[in-house]
């Protein structure tokens, strides 16, 4: 089959990258607003049914993990064929089985396999482009990944009010199925190399997670996440199953949370240019600090019932992690020589099982409206607090340039 020239047929090629960099994103929040129905269709907790969202976010840390090396041992187009052809199947049995358990199970065989496309899109952008064509590739691409997971829980929220909850994992499916034909399109240009190191690489994830520095802030960006992720995880079940909000405002709503971030990264980077490292990690968490009080003030004075005090908190509370993680994230390898990669790669993993733990204590906390949620992100910044606590002294006023 005569495949595409990349330079030739430039959008094209963004078209079919930024299609594999979106299933596994979109996979996360398109089916949200449906947590409540499948909680009644399989008869099971809302407990047990937020697994469905908390393995996923595991799983897709753990695909970031292992999709590096794959990529490199088999070539880029064999490593997306072989995990889109998984995610198909795992996609097949959470639309037959009545088993919640299989159910989870095949979310968490979802995320690996279906959240390949998030990192072998960005590395067939370099092998295709060079200098600014590259850039510009990889920034359209990033672009579609903050937008996508604004446009998901809408979209799935009139997916749930107008069809039902299967109806999200069909759009997964048909997602898999173009993203396998568009496959056939591309050329391969990474050969497959068989050079990895199982002793090298241990030694990297000894050398990363013996160090001090790198922990307290990779476990504070994590906690921090967490404490937005909470709304992710058990959202739907105060908004739409306590609180009678519809899925389609829920969708809403959602991407409300979801802006705040994207305007802080977007925005942040340019208010702390002139700020030093340390000065913007104390803003950026003052908002944190801020958000979270918001929400649960609200909760306290309405036992539970304000969806707008909640939102308006939650908003705050993202607009300070857009700042937060990527400051924690360049602060926790600044002083590193060696293992950046590693250490890149470890960030992401252990903010996603901080994330899966502390918005797993949802399913243990009475039916309290948003005080539930509260309460959870409210532990969850003081985890971040207390990782932070003297950091001022390691990085002296160094200038965040991005």
């Amino acid at each position: 089959m005569r495949h595409l020239n990349p330079d030739k047929s430039s959008t094209i090629v963004l078209i079919i990258l930024t299609l594999f960099a979106v299933v596994g994103p979109v996979s996360i929040d398109i089916f949200t607003p449906s947590l409540p129905a499948i909680t009644d269709y399989f008869g099971t907790t809302p407990a047990i049914a937020q697994w469905s969202v908390g393995l996923f976010m595991l799983g897709f840390s753990l695909s970031m993990l292992i999709v590096g090396p794959l990529a490199d041992r088999l070539g880029r187009k064999k490593t997306l064929l072989l995990g889109y052809s998984l995610y198909l199947a795992a996609t097949a049995v959470t639309l037959l089985t009545d088993n919640i358990y299989l159910f989870i199970a095949a979310r968490f065989a979802q995320a690996i396999f279906g959240c390949f496309g998030t990192a072998v899109a960005r590395m067939m952008a370099r092998d295709y482009y060079r200098d600014q064509m590259e850039v510009n590739m990889l920034a359209y691409i990033g672009g579609c990944l903050t937008i996508a997971p604004m446009v998901a829980p809408i979209v799935g929220g009139y997916l749930q009010e107008y069809v039902g909850w299967q109806s999200s994992f069909y759009a997964m499916a048909v997602m898999a199925v173009v993203a396998i034909l568009a496959l056939l399109l591309l050329p391969e240009t990474s050969k497959a190399q068989n050079n990895s190191s199982a002793n090298s690489v241990m030694a990297g994830y000894k050398a990363v997670l013996t160090d001090t520095r790198y922990l307290r802030f990779t476990i504070a960006a994590g906690a921090a996440f967490a404490g937005a992720f909470v709304f992710v995880a058990g959202g739907s079940f105060v908004f739409i199953g306590q609180l009678k909000a519809s899925p389609a405002v829920y969708g809403y709503l959602f991407a409300c949370a979801i802006a705040g971030y994207l305007l802080s990264a977007t925005v942040g980077p340019k208010l702390t240019r002139k700020l030093s490292r340390s000065q913007s990690t104390l803003l950026a968490g003052s908002l944190l600090v801020i958000g979270a009080a918001i929400s649960l003030v609200s909760g306290l004075l309405t036992d539970g019932q304000s969806i707008p005090g909640y939102v308006a908190g939650i908003v705050v509370y993202e607009l300070g992690l857009g700042l937060f993680m990527p400051l924690c994230q360049a602060r926790a390898t600044e002083h590193m020589q060696e293992h950046t990669g590693t250490a890149a790669g470890l960030i992401f993993f252990i903010e996603m099982l901080l994330a899966t733990l502390i918005s797993a204590l949802i399913g243990f906390l009475p039916e309290a409206g948003t005080l539930s949620l509260s309460v959870i992100t409210l532990v969850a910044v003081a985890i971040a607090g207390v990782c932070l606590v003297r950091t001022d002294k390691i990085s002296e006023v160094t200038p965040l340039v991005v």
